[in-house]
């Protein structure tokens, strides 16, 4: 099973008056923020459940310091020893009051050094497999150009016990192109199968029996816990209670590097991974727009979804026992407040080599003659609204209470994601258009892999195959909707893609 497919098994805007004001983290986990931070899920008509208070800050708080894991041919002299003489050191000083600029550097730190203590170990047929020049040669995994792997650091536990760990965030949106240089934030790309077999082993940390002493559930009701959307009759999750072994891991290797079968989502309508550097420029989080992103504390409250407190229950529907849920640890509100404001106002744009010039600037103008602008407005390149998805009528009345929707507007995308999982809001977002030049996919799914791509009409065709993510039901397939600028010429289609990978 690939590392992908691993890693899924498992209120308000910052108050800062000034950069040189000084204000210290607030409560992240709070009721008041969270009660309308979710869209609603169609099929349900109720707001995802969240853990209350109690429970979340019920949790122990780990932030402990993590240290770069180095390629054997890298890696300094008497490395190990030195970190293990350091002992366990706390990432950063809880209750202190920073300014806007000292929470983005400390921010800095955490976005490279957390990590996922669930999968923290001292197992050496693990810890060998990463310090062995013939295995990564065999099993290659991601090297920046300083020898560095990545995806995993190391870690000194309290009790001064060294372990392997692996990044929390910054795992999946860190970019590493052919060179060796990293983009932080940027759209990261796993190497394809055969993942090396002690990931596996490193994430089976995942798996929680469903009470104390007890048994792990099967294979397939794993990947129900993951995917299963009981409300739908045609339900085609379904079919993973029954699955066997062999056919779960093959539809996890059916991801083209840089997509994901999310939790919540759907291993048959993955998403790809997105930038996280443009991420400032959206209202809503994920490509349904599952939570608003009113600034840097719903980034923090998004974390903490993404890496504990996210067990997927809807209304009435849960997937795990009360043990399987249980938040084993969590991570301090000044962590989590510092990363929310290094993504929001730390991540930077890497150096656009596309320069604004005749061409690009005729493209600006075929952008705002073809209404492009009519979403992708401002400056941020989008107007921050939801779009209902084909077949879904959004609600009046308190259940679309606060959402920004541009009722009327339909642009045909596949309905999979919106209608039929867990992140099934029934919209697609807006999404700012903001850095595509160094997107490596366009589209929700990773379907299509350029611009080029994107503006051919060839990709309606039952027949393509696209240039991204295939899918697990074959390589065929149409990449229906936004069929804007499809009918352009030669020439203005040249120009608008100019205009924007200048953006």
């Amino acid at each position: 099973m690939n590392l992908r497919f691993a890693l899924i098994l498992v209120g308000v805007a910052s108050a800062l008056a000034a950069d040189g004001d000084k204000n210290k983290a607030p409560k992240i986990w709070d009721e008041n923020a969270l009660k309308d931070w979710a869209t609603p899920i169609t099929g349900v008509n109720a707001r995802p459940n969240h853990y209350t208070e109690a429970e979340y800050y019920a949790a122990p708080v780990d932030d402990l310091r993590t240290y770069p894991v180095y390629h054997p041919d890298f890696e300094p002299a008497g490395y190990l020893d030195s970190i293990r003489n350091r002992g366990a050191k706390v990432m950063i000083e809880q209750g202190k009051a920073r300014t806007k600029a000292e929470w983005i550097t400390a921010g800095s730190l955490v976005w490279d050094e957390l990590d996922v203590p669930l999968v923290r170990t001292s197992d050496a047929r693990i810890i060998d497999f990463f310090r062995s020049r013939e295995a990564l040669k065999k099993y290659p995994v991601r090297i920046d150009k300083g020898g560095r792997l990545i995806d995993f650091r190391w870690v000194v536990e309290k009790d001064g016990g060294l372990k392997l760990t692996s990044r929390e965030c910054a795992a999946c949106h860190t970019q590493l192109l052919p060179d060796g240089t990293i983009i932080r934030g940027g759209q990261a790309h796993f190497p394809p199968p055969p993942t090396p077999p002690m990931v596996g082993m490193l994430f089976s940390a995942f798996s929680v029996p469903k009470e104390i002493g007890g048994e792990l559930s099967s294979p397939g009701e794993g990947l129900y816990a993951q995917f299963g959307v009981p409300w739908l009759a045609d339900d085609i999750h379904k079919n993973m209670l029954t699955m066997p072994i062999p056919e779960a891991a093959k539809l996890g290797d059916a991801d083209t590097p840089g997509t994901i079968a999310r939790f919540n989502g759907s291993p048959y309508w993955t998403t790809k991974i997105p930038s996280l550097i443009s991420v400032r420029y959206n209202r809503y989080l994920d490509a349904t727009g599952t939570h608003k992103n009113r600034g840097p504390e719903d980034i923090a409250r998004y974390a903490v979804l993404v890496g504990v407190a996210d067990d997927g229950s809807i209304g009435p529907y849960k997937f795990f026992t009360d043990y399987q849920r249980k938040l084993r640890f969590r991570s301090s509100d000044d962590a989590l407040y510092a990363l929310g404001m290094f993504i929001t106002y730390g991540l930077e744009e890497p150096k656009n080599p596309n320069q604004v010039d005749a061409l690009s600037g005729r493209g600006a103008q075929v952008f705002q003659r073809s209404g492009c602008a009519g979403c992708h407005s401002g400056s941020d390149y989008s107007n921050g609204m939801l779009i209902a998805a084909d077949g879904f009528v959004p609600p009046d009345g308190e259940l679309s209470k606060g959402l920004n929707i541009m009722r009327g507007m339909k642009i045909g995308t596949d309905t999979g994601l919106a209608l039929k999982t867990r992140k099934g809001t029934g919209f697609y977002k807006v999404p700012s258009l903001r850095g595509l030049w160094h997107r490596t996919f366009i589209e929700h799914s990773g379907s299509i892999a350029s611009l080029e791509e994107w503006f051919g009409r060839e990709r309606l065709r039952a027949d393509y195959v696209p240039g991204g993510r295939k899918g697990p039901l074959g390589d065929k397939h149409a990449v229906p909707g936004h069929e804007f600028g499809l009918d352009l010429g030669v020439e203005d289609k040249r120009a608008l893609i100019a205009f924007l990978k200048t953006l």
